[in-house]
């Protein structure tokens, strides 16, 4: 009997052994554990991605706006701009004296750009004035001229530099200096001479068009000249007032 009693407490005890507790119960408040996934549960290890929210919608983040190209300035035309070469026509009123020649002066000019703001200048003018007689001798016999301001002809070649400053609006003034090589003649008194005048001057000009600009300019002309019938070397003094047209080349 003693031998059952054993085997039996034996048996009890190793069952006893082998039973899994069970849980403890949840107290009043406690949440019981989730068996959500990870994927359920926002776990930054989770493969799971979020869904993307709307732009605008609370809690998305702001949305930039993509920056705005900026375009380039237009290139300019050149419109206005005398550029590299330009040729320029003019007419005007020349006044001299003496033996300088004066009269109606026309005149043609050629510009080449030689930097930013200089251009060389050259040109030739003819001088149509009076033919009208006006030497005499005086009581040492020496020949003795007093033209009037519009008396005489002429025909000059000069080199020139022009120099242009900073617009004003639509004019764009302007100074020019330079040197000239003459023929001055008076036919009715049988006089004629070769001139190295010096000019200074300046003017505006005026754009009307891409390559066409209206020129107005003024000019002091002082040098000295050598003459027949023994009148020998004489102060040459004039002053031009003209205008033109001029067009750019390239």
């Amino acid at each position: 009997m003693q031998r059952e009693l054993i085997t039996i407490a034996l048996v009890a005890l190793s069952s006893a052994a082998h039973a899994q507790p069970a849980p403890a119960p949840s107290s009043p408040g406690q949440t019981p554990p989730s068996s959500a996934s990870p994927s359920d549960t926002g776990d930054p290890g989770s493969s799971a991605t979020a869904p993307a929210l709307d732009p605008g919608s609370p809690g998305a983040p702001p949305v930039t706006p993509a920056p705005t190209p900026i375009e380039a300035a237009p290139a300019s035309d050149g419109a206005g701009e005398i550029g590299d070469q330009a040729i320029l026509a003019e007419v005007g009123i020349a006044a001299g004296g003496r033996v300088t020649p004066g009269g109606l002066r026309i005149a043609g000019q050629f510009l080449y750009q030689l930097s930013d703001n200089d251009w060389f200048d050259g040109g030739a003018s003819f001088t149509f004035g009076s033919g009208a007689a006006a030497c005499f001798r005086d009581r040492e016999n020496r020949v003795i001229c007093s033209h009037g301001l519009a008396d005489g002809a002429g025909v000059e070649l000069s080199a020139s530099v022009r120099r242009m400053f900073t617009p004003q609006g639509a004019f764009h003034p302007f100074v020019r200096v330079g040197v000239g090589l003459g023929l001055v003649g008076f036919d009715a008194d049988d006089v004629s001479g070769v001139t190295v005048p010096a000019h200074a001057g300046g003017g505006v000009r005026v754009a009307i068009a891409p390559a066409i600009a209206i020129v107005a300019e003024g000019e002091l002309e002082l040098g000295f000249g050598s003459f027949s019938r023994n009148i020998g070397s004489q102060l040459q003094f004039g002053l031009t007032i003209a205008a033109g047209v001029e067009f750019r080349l390239r």
